[in-house]
C-alpha cells in the first residue's frame, strides 16, 4: 500500500471512527444512568443530567441541581487479520466526563446547561498502515424547560459540539477541529407524582474537517438523529422500575469501507432499589441492534454489531442534598467479519467477541 493510499486512510478514517463512537457510546455520558444501562434516561429526571436525553425533564428538578462525573472506557477489541497477523487491541483507555447544572427560575421555567463528552475514541493499530486515530468531542448544551401544567412539560436545548481528531499514518500526522450545532427537543408527561413518560429527540450533527487527500475532502463525521421514549414508575418507597425504546438514523451513513448500514433500535429495562436510608442500588439491561446490514460485511475501524449492555451501580446519600455514586457497565458486541478487498490483506479479517467496559464516579448536589 503506497504512501498516498496510507494518507487517504488517515484523512478519511475519522468518518468511520465517529460512527463507532456515536453508535456505541452515545448512551454513556458519565452520570448515574451508567448503572441502569441508560434505562429511563428520558423520564427519570432526578437531577440536571436529564437535559442530555430530554430537555423537558428539567421541569421535574426542583430548585438548584448539580451533577458531575468522571468516566473511563476500556475496549477489548482485537482486529485479527485472515493472514494470521493481528492489528492488536485497537481501542484502549478513553477518559470521558460530564458536568450539569440547572436552576428553577419560577413555577414554570427551569434553565440548565450541560458540558459532556458525547463521544470519544482512541484507535491504535499494530503492523498496520494506520497507526493511531483519536477522536474526541465536547458538547456544551444550554437548555430551557417550561411546565405547561401539572402534567405536561416541554423543553429545548442547543447542542454545541467541539470536535477534534488526530491521525497518524504513513509517517504523517494530521489533525483538525470543527464546531457544529444540533437541536435537542423533549416532552415530559407526569400523570401522577410516581409516574413519568419522556420523549427526547436529537437532530443530526455533522463535524466537517478541513483535510484533503488525493484531491478529495474528508466526509463529515456524522452523529445521527435519535429518538428516545422512556418510562419511569415508583412502585413503592423502595423500588422504582423504568425502561426505554429508541431509534438512531444510521441507514444513510456510509462507512470507510462502504459497508451497507441500517437504522438501529434500542430497548432497555432497569430498576432502582432503596437498600436503606443512605444507599440505592441501580441495575439495568439494554439491547441495541447492529448498524451493519450483515455482520459478514463489517469495517476494520468499527467493531460493532448487536449489542448487550449490563450495568450496575450504587448511590450513597451524604446528607444535606449531596450524594456520590459508583457504577460499572459492560458492553458485549457481536463478532464481525471484514471483507474489504480494496485494502488488500488489511481489509481481510475479523473482530471476535469485542467488548467495552465503562466505570464512572459521580457527585450530585441539590438545594433551593
Amino acid at each position: 500500500m503506497n504512501l498516498l493510499k496510507k494518507s487517504l486512510i488517515a484523512s478519511a478514517v475519522l468518518a468511520s471512527t465517529s460512527a463507532y463512537s456515536a453508535g456505541v457510546l452515545l448512551h454513556e455520558i458519565g452520570n448515574n444512568d451508567l448503572g441502569l444501562a441508560a434505562a429511563g434516561k428520558a423520564a427519570r429526571a432526578q437531577d440536571a443530567s436529564v437535559l442530555a436525553a430530554n430537555p423537558a425533564g428539567l421541569s421535574n428538578v426542583e430548585g438548584q441541581s448539580f451533577a458531575g462525573g468522571m468516566m473511563t472506557l476500556y475496549g477489548d477489541t482485537e482486529y485479527q487479520m485472515d493472514n494470521g497477523a493481528s492489528a492488536g487491541n485497537i481501542v484502549g483507555f478513553v477518559p470521558l466526563g460530564s458536568v450539569f447544572y440547572s436552576q428553577q427560575m419560577n413555577e414554570k421555567l427551569t434553565l440548565g446547561i450541560g458540558v459532556y463528552g458525547n463521544y470519544g475514541l482512541g484507535l491504535e493499530y499494530d503492523d498496520f498502515p494506520l497507526k493511531t486515530a483519536v477522536t474526541q468531542a465536547l458538547t456544551i448544551q444550554p437548555t430551557a424547560s417550561y411546565r405547561i401544567n401539572g402534567q405536561w412539560s416541554v423543553g429545548a436545548g442547543l447542542g454545541i459540539q467541539y470536535g477534534m481528531f488526530a491521525v497518524e499514518a504513513g509517517g504523517a500526522q494530521i489533525d483538525d477541529t470543527d464546531i457544529a450545532y444540533n437541536a435537542k427537543l423533549g416532552v415530559l408527561f407526569s400523570p401522577n407524582e410516581d409516574t413519568r413518560f419522556g420523549l427526547g429527540y436529537s437532530s443530526e450533527t455533522e463535524l466537517k474537517f478541513d483535510v484533503v487527500a488525493l484531491g478529495q475532502s474528508v466526509d463529515p463525521a456524522v452523529m445521527p438523529q435519535t429518538l428516545t421514549f422512556s418510562a419511569f414508575h415508583q412502585l413503592n418507597n423502595k423500588l422504582a422500575v423504568m425502561g426505554n425504546l429508541g431509534w438512531e438514523d444510521w441507514s444513510e451513513y456510509e462507512t470507510f469501507t462502504k459497508t451497507p448500514t441500517q437504522d438501529t433500535y434500542h430497548i432497555a429495562v432497569g430498576s432502582r432499589y432503596q437498600l436503606n436510608k443512605k444507599l440505592i442500588w441501580n441495575a439495568g439491561l439494554a439491547f441495541d441492534s447492529s448498524l451493519y446490514e450483515n455482520q459478514s460485511s463489517g469495517d476494520f475501524t468499527i467493531p460493532t454489531g448487536d449489542t448487550w449492555r449490563i450495568g450496575t451501580g450504587m448511590e450513597y446519600d451524604l446528607g444535606e442534598g449531596t450524594s456520590i455514586g459508583l457504577a460499572f457497565e459492560v458492553v458485549l458486541l457481536d463478532s464481525s467479519k471484514v471483507d474489504a478487498t480494496d485494502f488488500g490483506q488489511y481489509g481481510q479479517g475479523q473482530f471476535k467477541d469485542p467488548a467495552l467496559y465503562f466505570l464512572t464516579a459521580t457527585y450530585s448536589w441539590s438545594g433551593q
